[in-house]
């Protein structure tokens, strides 16, 4: 039976998504797009520093997506792909290219096309520019592996290879990270207890030290030796830049000691007293510093593998979205004298035109239109509504949603790129690519601190031998610059306060994804709310206060012949039943009009439950008093059916005696969330794909105002809405749950924040910043408290690891503080920086 309280919102009532908008720009100056897949990015710095690269090529627009390692470059002018491909290497990057699209029909001139086509041509001849790739070699020659490739190759390179899904260069990085994260500890643990414990010293352990230290200061370090050396090639510098100096500088001085400055002497022990190590009064040979640049490398190679694990999730949604549609197809082929054959096909081997067909059960393999057959259609997926959508020939319906009772023969209007499923996921690549990474507020300081940093140790160094300090005092003022600034604590400052505050995030059913998501809890003013689902629960049930009220009698006829059907409604209807009556009568003679209703014998009397229009169809007349109640309840929302009864079978005697109204229920805690985030001064707003009378209904049991109530929205409008509140200045939350929530969700985190309920789907959950795991709005309410109080935290965490470098270097230039107290005094700021992050096991 069709569901009268959700109103329509295809051609022919099915759920018809818009297709994404259009990109930012006019469309008709495009002449082509390029995708790129970029190697060697890092950080927000790096993204920044590719956009800034490419964008300055005239005629380019560039946005570089760090989750996904790629750039996607709009062509506004004739630019060949060889030279994208040398500007982000002269960037220091790595580049390919993965697809080139052309522009639409009419998307560009045809004096512009002629030029591209011609600027394409010559690329082909001329191949890759000369230049210098990131690893210092010549960029490979025309089609080669990682150069620039030849046009047509290009245009039909696969988005990715089979063997190297979405995000796998992550997991590769991250397995690369781990393996070094792993040795360097094993090896780290010695070199401390051996450098901070004399009693441990045997003969010759300073040399024990030094090879275990040596492999954790150059294999260990060396994705920040690279990542320094690669910034340096382009005049910049980055927390990489410390991390480099300081492990260098701290080996350096220590191999110095060990080799020349008479610390390897066999015998020798490592004074711990304080009096010993002012460089004033080093005795007769310098210390050893190697445990400082093992635990440097250690501690932030742990850093590294969180943040490399943490970007492979992000391209998840795009994972899951790829997982969603059928994978085969039942293609049917029409023959001589009305014949059929079917063949069973990949759903790649579907052309536009090509008929198919659908059992009960099966999903719909692309987007099409119904030639034969009738049934109910699960679209929940697109649509987030419990309600499945009845479709008939002539009805238009979509890829990937579900087949739930009758058999069709579809012929496609869309296949690959054109679907409404690809489109989907077009915009959450398309909101991904504009969410520009939250810079890190460890990398703007550095990028003063550590040119700051440098001098003054320069400066220390050529002030000690100007004063006649000697050689090795002034070395060693120097070097206890580098090493207490080099940021040990840095490294903790964000991973400990993430550790402690995520989990306690989880204990309140809430899973927020990094660093990026908590930067924009701080600004938050507006959560907009998807009611189904998420304000409700998204499950039909009985609402046995609508209408005329039921009489128990009634109630058991009509949840006897629903008993039958699968239909959500009718499910609904036998669940209220049965919670309030327990067993119900036999069904006789049982029969399912589609998309109408249901009728049967139950108890000898003829019983019919379906629309009101359908029961008229059959004589049955509607008294005042059902019709009106008819009216209340599809005013607030809700599905009402009618329950006729008759004396027997084959009875003309069918009288209506009830009406039963199903609707969406209501989550228990959503009121209550509503109102503790207005106390957080954040306004909510209610958007859905329901039609506004249902929105309207909801809105005002949880509190929400009629004016912040968005009805009737498909999932490219959803999108459309929250890009419009963040244009007018707002900072955006949306809390959502289905595939139809995706692309708002992503857009939402864009320039504020996504949240997905976690019995929702998997793309919803994955293009989202937070995951809900507890299903209700209260856990919303808990998201932003802890991350909040988790983003205060980091910041008090970052201060701190500052602070003790800060001071600390004035001391250490004017020769007052050895390397080593230099060390103890990193140490003691991580201590600070962890004991204060475990306060977050109170916070929400």
């Amino acid at each position: 039976m069709s569901e009268p309280g959700f109103e329509p919102r295809g051609p022919h009532g099915t759920s018809s998504p818009s297709a994404p908008g259009a990109s930012a720009g006019p469309a008709t100056a495009d002449l082509a797009a390029v995708d790129l897949a970029v190697g060697g990015m890092t950080c927000a710095s790096c993204v920044a520093r590719v956009e800034k690269k490419l964008s300055r090529l005239e005629g380019v627009s560039a946005t570089v997506n760090l989750a996904t390692e790629s750039a996607h470059v709009r062509l506004l002018a004739p630019v060949s792909e060889a030279e994208l491909i040398a500007t982000v290497e002269r960037a220091g990057y790595t580049a390919s290219v993965i697809r080139r699209t052309p522009a639409p029909p009419g998307g560009a001139t045809g004096d512009q096309a002629a030029q591209a086509e011609q600027a394409v041509q010559e690329t082909g001849r001329r191949g890759s520019p000369t230049g210098v790739d990131d690893d210092g070699a010549a960029p490979t020659a025309p089609g080669a592996s990682g150069g620039a490739r030849a046009p047509e190759e290009a245009t039909a390179a696969a988005p990715r290879p089979p063997g190297e899904p979405l995000g796998a260069s992550h997991l590769v990085r991250a397995a690369d990270l781990r393996r070094r994260l792993l040795v360097s500890l094993a090896l780290s643990v010695p070199v401390m207890a051996l450098s901070m414990l004399p009693a441990l010293q045997f003969t010759g352990w300073q040399w024990a030290v030094a090879a275990l230290a040596l492999p954790v200061a150059t294999w260990g370090a060396w994705p920040f030796h690279r990542a320094a050396w690669a910034a340096a090639r382009h005049g910049a510098s980055t927390m990489d830049t410390l991390v480099s100096l300081g492990v260098v500088a701290a080996t350096a001085w220590s191999l110095w000691a060990l080799t020349l400055g008479g610390a390897g002497q066999l015998g020798m022990r490592m004074s711990m007293s304080l009096a010993e190590l002012l460089p004033r009064s080093q005795g007769h040979h310098p210390h050893l510093y190697f445990e400082s640049a093992a635990w440097v490398t250690t501690f932030l190679l742990a850093g590294r593998y969180a943040e490399a694990r943490a970007k492979h999730r992000s391209g998840d949604a795009l994972r899951a979205l790829l997982e969603l549609g059928a994978k085969e197809v039942t293609r049917v082929r029409p023959g001589a004298g009305g014949a059929r054959t079917e063949e069973r096909i990949s759903v790649e081997d579907l052309a536009v035109g090509d008929l198919f067909a659908v059992r009960p059960g099966e999903k719909i393999a692309t987007d099409g239109v119904v030639v034969e057959g009738r049934s109910a259609v699960d679209a929940s997926m697109l649509t987030g509504e419990p309600a499945p959508v009845e479709v008939e020939e002539g009805d238009a319906v979509t890829g990937a949603t579900v087949n739930t009772s009758g058999a069709l023969l579809v012929r496609a209007t869309a296949v690959g790129q054109g679907t409404t499923l690809a489109r989907i996921g077009a915009m959450v690549v398309q909101a991904q690519a504009g969410k520009a990474p939250v810079q890190r507020l460890a990398d703007r300081i550095s990028a003063v601190f550590v040119p700051v940093v440098l001098a003054l140790s320069a400066l220390t160094l050529v002030g000690w031998l100007a004063a006649g300090g000697g050689s090795q005092a002034a070395f060693t003022a120097a070097v206890a610059v580098l090493v207490i600034a080099c940021p040990c604590a840095l490294g903790l400052a964000t991973p400990t306060a993430l550790l402690v505050g995520t989990g306690r995030a989880a204990q309140l059913g809430v899973v927020i994804k990094g660093p990026e998501v908590l930067e924009s809890t701080r600004a938050l003013d507006t959560m907009v709310l998807d009611k189904t689902g998420t304000v409700t629960t998204g499950r039909m049930s009985l609402d046995a206060g609508a209408g005329s009220g039921l009489e128990e009698e009634w109630l058991r006829l009509a949840g006897a012949v629903e008993s039958v059907s699968e239909h959500p409604v009718a499910a609904a209807i036998t669940a209220g039943a049965r919670e309030r009556l327990g067993a119900l009568p036999a069904v006789e003679d049982f029969s399912s009009h589609e998309g109408r209703g249901v009728s049967g014998l139950v108890e000898g009397r003829a019983v019919a439950v379906g629309r009101p229009a359908w029961l008229a169809g059959l004589g049955v007349e509607l008294p005042e008093g059902l019709e009106r109640a008819v009216g209340e309840a599809e005013a607030s929302g809700a599905t009402a059916v009618i329950l006729a009864v008759g004396a027997g079978p084959g009875s003309d005697d069918m009288r209506a005696v009830a009406v039963l109204a199903v609707r969406d229920t209501l989550r228990p805690s959503s009121r209550r969330a509503v109102a503790q985030l207005r106390e957080l001064g954040i306004r909510p707003i209610l958007l859905t794909g329901d039609n506004p009378r249902a929105a309207r209904h909801v809105a005002s049991q949880v509190g929400i105002r009629a004016e912040d109530v968005h009805a009737g929205v498909l999932p490219g409008g959803k999108r459309d809405v929250v890009a419009a509140l963040q244009d007018q200045g707002a900072v955006v939350g949306m809390v959502g749950d289905g595939i139809n929530d995706a692309a708002a969700l992503a857009q939402a985190g864009a320039r504020g924040l996504g949240l997905a309920m976690g019995s929702g789907t998997d793309v919803a959950i994955e293009a989202a910043d937070i995951t809900l795991v507890r299903a209700d709005l209260d856990a919303a309410v808990a998201a932003v408290r802890v991350s909040r109080a988790t983003l205060r935290v980091i910041k008090q965490n970052l201060f701190w690891a500052f602070a003790y470098n800060v001071a600390a270097i004035p001391l250490a230039a004017a020769g007052l503080l050895n390397p080593m107290i230099a060390g103890a005094a990193m140490a003691a700021s991580s201590v600070i920086v962890v004991a204060n992050s475990l306060r977050l096991r109170r916070a929400g």
